[in-house]
Parts: structure tokens; C-alpha cells; sequence
């Protein structure tokens, strides 16, 4: 007698055909954002900088520097964090719909993307986003099950959580500015000219001495608001049906774009002279709006580009970025794998030789490349082979493998 099949509901990954269009063009194109801001740190111009040393512009480097700090320092990976964190409440459906618990699954995940971000960190690039996301899942994960209209209320919990975490290590970063030259020299003579082993030993100490307490003290209290705003858009429809929401989404865009693009177009310095004669507590109202609102820029392109996708013109032209949106692990880690080639020691050695403006046209080939070995991949592969370990890691061996051919006809891109 033929023993039934299996009917406990597991987990299992979304299928190709059941993905959305919106969340695929948002992460390919937060991707971007990714690269452009990251080749700075890459080439080493961002520690020059830092260290007052003259930077190399090149044609139209200034403009383009301009451009790359207003519109997607901050906000590139603000816009990954915030559809991370709608994933986070896209996994607890699933598991509410099944009647599984969501919790081990959720730490298994959570454990693999740390795996990821720890050997990035350590053997390609300790300017690593992945740690970050990691950890802030942790600490998002509890809230998960709030309704939308309390769930925006982690934000300033979680922010004070984030903060008493940060107090500690602001001296140490303090001591790391007192010798910016020094510590860019640092980098020169060891990614610049280094082996790969003298990168690895200088990333290492990196690592736990600059990157982590950074890591802490600037990039977790940034990006927590935006996984609990990303839960907060599944919650409430946005992401899944932006179409019922057109008028919601009108209004956030032209608010924070707005008002976003105003506050990062305003120099922080220009901004506290003008109103500098203004009485308390005027000032410091205009000076906190200014604050919120530089990161608010980030929902006004989430918000323009889910309207833009719901013209057929939108889609065909923004629905070119999605399969890269498929792979966004795998091509991230591509970006590091490629850029520490080009520019550390041990690969082409041009970091601090290149100019801003080379850079940032090298970086735009190289994302259409990106685009291009994306859509091929995908043509044969359901999954790229980083998300394919990821999912391995998180759900077991019975997700699809990577060598089988796609065979999925609804494909959204």
C-alpha cells in the first residue's frame, strides 16, 4: 500500500510567477543607488575626503559627486532596507496562511544573511550592508505582528534601543577623527598597494575598530526606521496593490520628494544661519523637519516609481530592472568582487588613481552589465546561486536548485 503524501504545509520560497513586479524594479534599482555611492569608498576618495586631501574630480566630477550625495547617499540603502523589511512580513503571512511558526524559521534567515555579511566583511569588503540588515531584523522581529497603525510607534522605541546601543562607541570614532590622514594612508598602503593577505589582516582589524563601531552608531539608528516603515507599506497595501492606493501614494510622493529634495539640496550649514535669528522653539522645529525630511527623500522614490508602474509604458521600461531585483544578493556581492579587484592591490591597484567622474562612468557600464547578465541567468536558472544558498540555508534542501532550467511562463519582467 502507497503511503500518502506529506501533507504538513512547509515553507517554501516564492515562486517565479507569483513574485511582484514593484518589489523586483525597487531592489533592482535601489542597487544602483548601492553601487554608485559605494565606488567612493571603493576607489578611496571618501577617506581622502574625510582627511581633507584633494580629490581627483575628473570632467564634470563635481556635478556628478553632487548628484551621487543629494539624491543617493543614505537613500540607496534606506530603499533596500525598506523593502527588507516588507519581506520580513511577507515571510509571517506565509507562515500565518500554512500554520507554521515563523519564528525559527525567521532566525535561521536571519542567521544566513549574517553568515553572508560576515565573510563579505572579512574576505572582500568590510563596508558590508548585509551585517546591518541582519542585526536589524533581530530587533524588528518582534514587533511584526502590530497593526499597521501601531506599528509605526518601534520606530522611536527602537531608536532609543539603537541609540543606548551607540553611546559607548562614539569616543572611539572621535579618536579615529583626530588622524584622518593617517588612517587614509592606512588604506592606501593596504588595499591600495597590499596583498590580498596584508588587505585581509588590515580588514580585519577594520573591522572591529572603524567599521563596527560605525556600523552601530550611524547606519543601525538610519536604517531601523525603514524596515518598520516597509513592514508598515505591506501592512497596509502599498507594495502588494499599489493600484487601490494611487491617491495615498500622489501624496507621499509629492510630500517627500518635495520636501526631501529640499532638505538634501540645503547645505546643514546654511541651513543653521538662516535660522539663526529665528526664536525657540521656531528653530528648533525647522531644524528637526529638516532632519526627517533629508531621509524622506527615500519614500518619494518608492512612492513615484509604484505610481510610475502603473502605466504599461512604466512597466516596460522600469520592468527591465527586475531580474537584477531577483539576484540583488548575488549582484551586490558581484559589485564588491569586481570593485575590489579594480582598485586594491592584489587586482588592477587603482585605488585613489582614479578619478570621481571615471568612476562613476565605470560604475554605470558595469550596472548595465549587471541588467544584462541578470535577465541571461535567469533565462536558464530560477534563482541566482547566492539566493539559491540563501534559501538552502533558511529553508532546507527542498527549494529548486539553480541547475535546473527555468521553465516559469508568467514571469513578470
Amino acid at each position: 500500500m502507497t503511503p500518502a503524501p506529506d501533507s504538513t504545509p512547509t515553507f517554501q520560497p516564492v515562486a517565479p510567477a507569483a513574485r511582484l513586479l514593484q518589489l523586483d524594479v525597487l531592489r533592482g534599482l535601489a542597487l544602483l543607488g548601492v553601487l554608485l555611492v559605494n565606488l567612493d569608498v571603493f576607489n578611496g576618495a571618501m577617506w581622502a575626503r574625510d582627511a581633507k586631501l584633494p580629490v581627483a574630480l575628473g570632467w564634470g566630477g563635481a556635478v556628478a559627486e553632487a548628484v551621487v550625495r543629494i539624491f543617493l547617499e543614505g537613500k540607496a540603502a534606506a530603499l533596500l532596507g525598506l523593502l527588507f523589511g516588507a519581506g520580513l512580513a511577507i515571510q509571517l503571512e506565509g507562515a500565518d496562511r500554512k500554520g507554521r511558526g515563523y519564528t525559527a524559521f525567521a532566525l535561521r534567515r536571519v542567521g544566513a544573511l549574517a553568515l553572508f555579511g560576515l565573510a563579505h566583511s572579512l574576505l572582500l569588503w568590510n563596508v558590508d550592508i548585509l551585517l546591518d540588515y541582519a542585526l536589524i531584523s533581530l530587533m524588528v522581529l518582534p514587533f511584526l505582528r502590530l497593526r499597521p497603525g501601531r506599528i509605526l510607534w518601534a520606530i522611536p522605541v527602537l531608536l532609543a534601543v539603537s541609540l543606548a546601543i551607540a553611546l559607548p562607541f562614539l569616543p572611539l570614532l572621535k579618536s579615529l577623527e583626530q588622524d584622518a590622514v593617517g588612517f587614509y594612508n592606512l588604506g592606501l598602503a593596504h588595499y591600495g598597494a597590499g596583498t590580498w593577505l596584508e588587505a585581509l589582516k588590515y580588514r580585519s582589524w577594520e573591522f572591529l575598530h572603524v567599521l563596527g563601531p560605525q556600523r552601530l552608531t550611524s547606519r543601525l539608528p538610519a536604517l531601523l526606521p525603514f524596515f518598520i516603515l516597509g513592514v508598515y507599506f505591506w501592512k497596509k497595501g502599498f507594495l502588494s496593490e499599489p493600484e487601490r492606493h494611487r491617491a495615498t501614494l500622489r501624496a507621499l510622493f509629492l510630500a517627500c520628494f518635495v520636501l526631501g529634495l529640499l532638505a538634501n539640496l540645503l547645505p546643514q550649514a546654511t541651513l543653521h544661519a538662516t535660522v539663526a535669528g529665528i526664536p525657540q522653539p521656531f528653530r528648533a522645529l525647522i531644524k528637526l523637519t529638516a532632519f526627517f525630511a533629508r531621509p524622506a527623500l527615500t519614500v518619494g522614490y518608492a512612492a513615484g516609481i509604484l505610481l510610475l508602474l502603473q502605466g504599461a509604458t512604466g512597466r516596460r521600461i522600469l520592468g527591465v530592472f527586475a531580474p537584477l531585483g531577483r539576484m540583488a544578493l548575488t549582484q551586490y556581492l558581484l559589485q564588491s568582487v569586481v570593485c575590489t579587484w579594480v582598485f586594491n592591490g592584489y587586482g588592477l591597484g587603482l585605488y585613489g588613481k582614479v578619478s570621481v567622474s571615471a568612476c562613476l562612468a565605470g560604475g554605470l557600464v558595469f550596472f548595465a552589465l549587471q541588467v544584462w547578465s541578470s535577465r541571461l541567468w535567469l533565462a536558464r536558472f530560477p534563482v541566482g546561486p547566492a539566493e539559491w544558498l540563501w534559501r538552502r540555508l533558511s529553508y532546507g534542501p527542498k527549494p529548486i536548485s539553480p541547475v535546473l532550467p527555468n521553465l516559469a511562463t508568467q514571469e513578470p519582467a
